[in-house]
């Protein structure tokens, strides 16, 4: 008799130690689960907090940072380097034999880079600017000339067109003219006398196009 209520508790330990063993794991897992999540969610309010408690606010930028780049005077595909700028400090002497201009007998030295193409192809302005003005010349054919707000003047010549006038507000990337001919570098036909001044100087305007201009 006493073993037979001795195994009766022994049947009953055993079902409640397993209900327990049940309930236990069923609880590891959930409460392993809201932990996980919680961490996650914790995670996620921290960064938000932090920000916001400790007045740090996030550095973004409204600018694209294409925009503080300084363009090409055009945005036309195969335009080349049909003479380069005469650089002083170049000690490659055919660099700079190949920047000299050859105009009624004389060798005179590029201040500027000449871009060509068969064809015409329109010219932009390489930053935001006001006109300074927009002549015309037998020699080097219609010029615009842009004042930039960095200390930048740039001199489009050689252009068979202009669509801009002297004092205009432009954009960069706004069209300003067509490329053309003109007499002095009459070779080279069809293309853009580019020349940029920086801080009134002359500079080589292939070190400056295309650089950001928190580089200067």
């Amino acid at each position: 008799m006493i073993k037979k209520v001795l195994n009766n508790y022994i049947f009953e330990a055993i079902g409640i130690l397993t209900v327990v063993v049940i309930a236990l794991i069923s609880y590891l897992v959930i409460n392993s689960t809201k932990v996980a999540n919680k961490y996650v969610e914790k995670n996620y309010e921290y960064v938000s907090y932090e920000i916001l408690t400790d007045n740090v606010l996030p550095v973004i930028s409204t600018t694209n940072d294409n925009e503080n780049t300084i363009l090409r005077p055009y945005n036309e595909p195969d335009v080349t380097i049909g003479k380069s700028y005469y650089d002083y400090t170049s000690t490659d002497s055919k660099d700079q034999e190949n920047s000299l201009i050859y105009y009624e007998n004389t060798y005179i030295q590029n201040t500027g880079v000449d871009y060509v193409k068969e064809t015409p192809f329109k010219i932009i302005a390489i930053l935001d600017g006001t006109v300074l003005s927009v002549t015309e010349d037998d020699i080097v054919g219609k010029t615009v000339k842009i004042q930039h707000d960095n200390g930048m003047i740039s001199v489009y010549q050689s252009l068979s067109e202009t669509t801009v006038e002297q004092n205009d507000k432009v954009s960069r990337g706004q069209e300003i003219g067509t490329s053309g001919e003109n007499t002095i570098s009459s070779d080279l036909k069809n293309h853009l006398h580019f020349e940029l001044y920086y801080n009134n100087k002359l500079v080589n305007p292939e070190k400056y196009l295309e650089k950001s201009l928190g580089e200067f």
